[in-house]
């Protein structure tokens, strides 16, 4: 179903591009240039390597894939919250063996880690420790991956100037060398250029940092309900108590 949406998405976007530049233009395949492609894209990727390290970069790579083209999994956190409550009652009771076996079941790393905690007789303040530098090594991460994208943004629009800019001195030397044939072609070649900086920026790499920051913002939301979760059943809050209360935060968000 995601891979879909993109695809529509993806689809629209070229038809009306295709649309406009059928409407405008008398030969649209003047905007097909290749030396200005590998100038863009090619003067992105390397300045993006220099300035981010290649693990920053492959992260954010990963996840963007990741949250374009890969099934998302809805964020159940009600049934999660329900499944750690039974976690805990049943570690409450004394069945530490049957406790351990629920904690595969949550589906949530970051509950189970907390679940595992207290079996193993950590404090709350220890719990709580752990489950705060999660959740801010969570928020940072999706931060950086976000980043990655909006440098890039910021890199393609800036290399189509300089191909702009060669292509100028292009033109003008042929001008000092009377081939006046030549202005017109060339002109298209450097205003080309710019317009496959700014395309690749709003339409490529701006979008993909929206959808990352976006869905970093869901996440932090969930992980903070869970760390709630785990504060007021650790604190001996009913389990029916903290899920309605819990719920009726995830409605108002």
């Amino acid at each position: 179903m995601q891979v879909l949406k993109i695809l529509i998405i993806f689809i629209c976007c070229c038809g009306v591009l295709i649309s406009t530049l059928y409407m405008t233009a008398k030969d649209p395949l003047v905007f097909i240039n290749m030396p200005s492609i590998l100038l863009v894209l090619g003067g992105t990727i390397v300045a993006t390597l220099i300035s981010y390290p290649y693990k920053t970069i492959r992260q954010a790579l990963k996840e963007s894939w990741n949250q374009l083209f890969l099934s998302q999994n809805s964020h159940n956190m009600q049934e999660r919250i329900k499944l750690y409550s039974e976690t805990v009652s049943t570690l409450k009771q004394g069945a530490l063996h049957e406790a351990e076996q629920k904690i595969g079941t949550i589906d949530s790393p970051y509950l189970e880690m907390a679940a595992q905690m207290l079996i193993d007789g950590n404090t709350i303040d220890d719990i709580n420790k752990v489950l705060n530098w999660r959740l801010e090594r969570k928020r940072s991460s999706d931060q950086n991956n976000a980043m990655v994208f909006r440098t890039m943004a910021a890199y393609a629009p800036a290399f189509g100037m300089i191909g702009t800019l060669i292509g100028l001195v292009n033109m003008l030397d042929m001008m000092e060398a009377g081939d006046f044939s030549t202005i017109g072609p060339n002109m298209a070649v450097a205003l080309i250029t710019t317009f496959y900086g700014v395309l690749l920026a709003n339409i490529v790499f701006k979008p993909i940092a929206v959808k990352l920051e976006q869905r970093s913002s869901e996440d932090v939301v969930m992980l903070s309900v869970a760390k709630e979760a785990v504060m007021l059943l650790s604190q001996g809050k009913p389990p029916a108590y903290t899920r309605e209360l819990l719920n009726k935060y995830l409605e108002r968000k």
